[in-house]
């Protein structure tokens, strides 16, 4: 239990899986039903990007700060990504940073809500600091791997959950997140799911990707973006989204996303990004 996301709030990693994770709140928007957002892993909720762990790393340097404002948007997700983003600022100051709880609350409506989940002991009590007076979102103090299970299917029987875990040990994370999902799915067929995950190397990548589709599950799209290339272990070189049940047509707008974002935040001549199906219909 050493992650702590203060460090790395705001890199290129937070931008992409902010920005898809308001793209799949915003479809959730298509239809009146109330929904629910689920976060396994949720953090403090927002951060200071001027504070020491976030200066310490600098990793926001290399993220947030390298994408330009002042250009055409090319849709509706990153300027609903901006615009909560400015609204944080507002409240809070120009060097904060918003989490995923954060970009889930600026998009829920009257009738929807959210479960939020944080196991760190010193980071979930700073969680309910910044949510108390929310009446929307409840948090809970607990593992996800216990906690995702007992919580689904919500009674709005329609959401999204967000499985992000630090990967601390991979080797062990990586089969744990495919036995969570299977189970989850197995309870809650229906609901969307957006597992975020780093890349280092690709060998681990492609031993996940296996484990996934001996799940059975249908439906499984992958979203990745590798800002260095993905032949070594030496650093976090991309990340991906694996989301299962997505939105109609999400698969084309969010490798519009991923394009925009690719020559602003690489790193490398042989960066690259792609949207693939890993599991079809």
């Amino acid at each position: 239990m050493n992650y702590r996301h203060h460090y790395h709030a705001g890199n290129f990693a937070d931008v992409m899986k902010h920005i898809l994770e308001i793209g799949l709140l915003q479809a959730l928007h298509k239809k009146d039903n109330a929904f629910c957002y689920i976060d396994t892993h949720a953090g403090r909720g927002w951060y200071d990007l001027a504070a020491a762990p976030a200066q310490k790393t600098g990793e926001y340097l290399d993220g947030i700060r390298k994408v330009n404002t002042r250009q055409t948007f090319p849709n509706a997700w990153v300027e609903g990504y901006f615009a909560a983003l400015d609204t944080l600022k507002e409240q809070f100051g120009k060097a904060y940073y918003g989490g995923s709880p954060w970009f889930a609350a600026q998009n829920l409506r009257p009738q929807d809500r959210m479960v939020l989940m944080e196991w760190h002991p010193v980071d979930v009590e700073k969680l309910k600091y910044n949510f108390y007076k929310n009446p929307q979102a409840v948090v809970h103090h607990r593992d996800a791997y216990e906690g995702l299970t007992a919580v689904i299917p919500p009674k709005e029987k329609r959401g999204l959950v967000l499985i992000d875990p630090p990967y601390e040990e991979e080797r062990h994370d990586y089969p744990e997140v495919v036995e969570l999902l299977a189970k989850a799915y197995d309870k809650w067929p229906t609901g969307t799911y957006a597992i975020w995950y780093p890349i280092k190397d690709r060998a681990p990548i492609e031993r996940f990707e296996r484990k996934l589709v001996k799940t059975g599950i249908r439906r499984q799209l992958i979203c990745e973006l590798c800002v260095m290339p993905d032949d070594n272990a030496l650093g976090l070189n991309g990340c991906g989204l694996l989301i299962v049940n997505p939105p109609y047509l999400f698969s084309e707008e969010a490798d519009k996303i991923l394009q925009w974002l690719l020559p602003q935040l690489s790193q490398h001549v042989l960066a690259k990004a792609s949207v693939k199906w890993l599991v079809g219909e």
